[in-house]
């Protein structure tokens, strides 16, 4: 044997041995337990057994033959000076370390793509917001999370907390993902008169009602009487078995009128016809969401259904803006919604199906619940591509918190969206641009070196064909003739009234949001970060001149602890 051949031998022998299964006995004296991942690598099954008992098992992507890009945390705060055992690939469970921080050359949230106003998870990858609901000064913001690595995998509930939807303090996993399947998506209330009897103090319990992947799929609760800083399974789980092949999402609020919970829940059943929610396009499909009412959460009793949208449905009331009147919204996960009636059993349409959200970047929209100054709030995930944020430890994140509202039309009532007012609390320098041309040689935001602001502009288009903002390298183009603007394949309206543009556009890594033609229209936009590409927007006009009204940037201060360089 030549010395390459013995080389690639002891190669393959050493990672034949790394593979292998083992056990690592340790004891539980520090908070974290910090897990190598190698992005790429074959996935490495590892279960923590605590007192005889397996308490996680978890897949990370990992090889023994690379230098791990960063480490995911466990928190093993519950079983703290325990003496506990890993089990897996020897070379993976070796390579996990105990510690009180997480382990990474680069603090937390001060990483080169880390989103600066937008929520994202420490680690892991995040996707459809769950359990939105406010209690008590606090915003609980639950989110799907695979907290092993920044690809889809297992779901649990991650869980954060905030005072003005902007700053949010990171808390445990609420809900894991056990023995019951993945955790998929759900909702939260507030049980101010504990139907359930879950409360075991003065205040009211936290409820969540969350769907678990089994098989059987089904509906399940966990509850908390600690203001949602820890969370237990009920143990008359599921309280609502199967009914459906793909029954998942349950959004769950107390209809006052009929003192009973109402959940509306996706019951698409497999090979069931139905009709296409949209006429005017026969490919599109159509789900059934089905309505359960319920005194305690606990019992279910089927009642109505409406043919719907696939995923996450919402079911609220709302009142038409300057009017006593009150509507009800049905939502599906693409943002589209019915306008209607609602008596607490069954949905009557008074609309066509109406568009929510374009772009691309924004699914799954909930409202929190139980808000106390009358204002409806909804957050969306910012779905995107796993290739963004190269190289982070984290991966997707959420929409910036919309108020929305309901205001009439010559067509009837129409849902309006505006970023959550509080952003203004986050500006900073302000960019007072003066009237002037516009034209292709034009650069009016030369002066705003960061990527994070808040724009507001009022274009008179004069006789431009395209008015183009460049964000980081990706241009966001307004056909002036079509009424139109488009980035990449997505795109969105953009009336333009007496011959002007009038729009705001917010600004963070990897995501652009713009609301238009006074909030009827919003899109969200993803957008590859190009460390290449200059800081600064560009503002250009091509096919002829426009002409600036007004132009008003202020950029934005980050919401995170620790502060960054662009």
């Amino acid at each position: 044997m030549n010395l390459r051949h013995l080389l690639i031998a002891l190669s393959c022998f050493a990672h034949a041995h790394a593979q292998e299964e083992a056990t690592r006995s340790l004891t539980l004296d520090a908070r974290l337990l910090n897990l190598p991942v190698c992005n790429g690598a074959p996935k490495q099954l590892v279960k923590l057994e605590v007192g005889g008992k397996k308490v996680r098992e978890f897949e990370i992507e990992f090889t023994s033959e690379k230098k791990p890009e960063f480490y995911i945390f466990l928190d093993v705060t519950a079983w703290k000076g325990q003496s506990a055992i890993l089990h897996g690939p020897a070379a993976v469970i070796a390579a996990i370390e105990s510690g009180d921080e997480i382990k990474t050359s680069v603090p937390v949230y001060a990483e080169t793509w880390r989103p600066q106003f937008h929520f994202t998870s420490m680690r892991g990858r995040l996707n459809d917001p769950n359990g939105l609901l406010h209690y008590d000064g606090e915003h609980h913001l639950f989110y799907q999370l695979h907290p092993y690595g920044v690809k889809s995998g297992s779901k649990s509930w991650g869980h954060a907390v905030s005072r003005d939807f902007l700053h949010w303090e990171e808390l445990p996993i609420a809900i894991h993902a056990e023995g019951e399947g993945m955790m998929f998506s759900g909702s939260g209330v507030v049980d101010w008169k504990n139907t359930t009897g879950f409360q075991t103090g003065k205040e009211p319990p936290l409820v969540l009602i969350y769907t678990a992947t089994g098989p059987p799929r089904d509906q399940r609760l966990a509850f908390s009487n600690d203001r949602g800083r820890t969370w237990t399974k009920y143990a008359g789980n599921p309280v609502l078995p199967e009914v459906a092949h793909n029954n998942r999402d349950p959004k769950v609020f107390w209809h006052e009128p009929t003192q009973l919970w109402v959940m509306i829940l996706h019951c698409t059943e497999k090979g069931k016809k139905l009709p296409p929610i949209d006429p005017k396009d026969p490919t599109r499909k159509s789900g059934e969401f089905v309505f359960f009412t319920s005194p305690d959460l606990k019992q279910w009793k089927r009642e109505g259904s409406v043919i719907g949208f696939a995923e996450c449905p919402d079911l609220f009331p709302m009142k038409i803006e300057g009017t006593e009147k009150t509507k009800w919204i049905v939502h599906g996960g693409l943002g589209e919604y019915f306008v209607g009636d609602f008596d607490g059993r069954n949905f009557t349409r008074t609309s066509d199906l109406l568009h929510g959200p374009y772009g691309s970047a924004y699914y799954a929209g909930q409202n929190y619940s139980d808000m106390r100054d009358g204002r409806v709030v909804q957050q969306g995930w910012a779905k995107m591509g796993d290739n963004f944020f190269p190289g982070m430890p984290f991966a997707q994140m959420m929409n910036i918190p919309c108020e929305i509202t309901l205001r009439n039309t010559g067509r009837g009532p129409r849902l309006v969206w505006q970023p959550v007012r509080e952003i203004e609390t986050l500006r900073a320098k302000h960019h007072a641009i003066a009237a002037s041309v516009l034209n292709a040689q034009s650069d009016p935001l030369h002066d705003v070196q960061t990527p994070f602001f808040d724009l507001h502009a009022v274009i008179d288009v004069g006789t431009a064909t395209e008015i183009t903002f460049d964000l980081r390298g990706t241009p966001f183009v307004i056909d002036v003739k079509k009424q139109k603007l488009t980035s990449g394949k997505a795109s969105m309206p953009m009336p333009i009234r007496e011959g002007r543009l009038d729009l705001r556009l917010l600004s963070d890594h990897s995501l652009i949001e713009i609301f238009t033609d006074k909030g009827f229209k919003f899109g969200a936009f993803q957008h590859m970060p190009n460390a290449e590409a200059r800081i600064a927007p560009k503002l250009t006009a091509s096919g002829g001149e426009a002409k600036i009204v007004s132009l008003d940037v202020h950029e934005l201060k980050s919401v995170w602890p620790i502060s960054k360089k662009n």
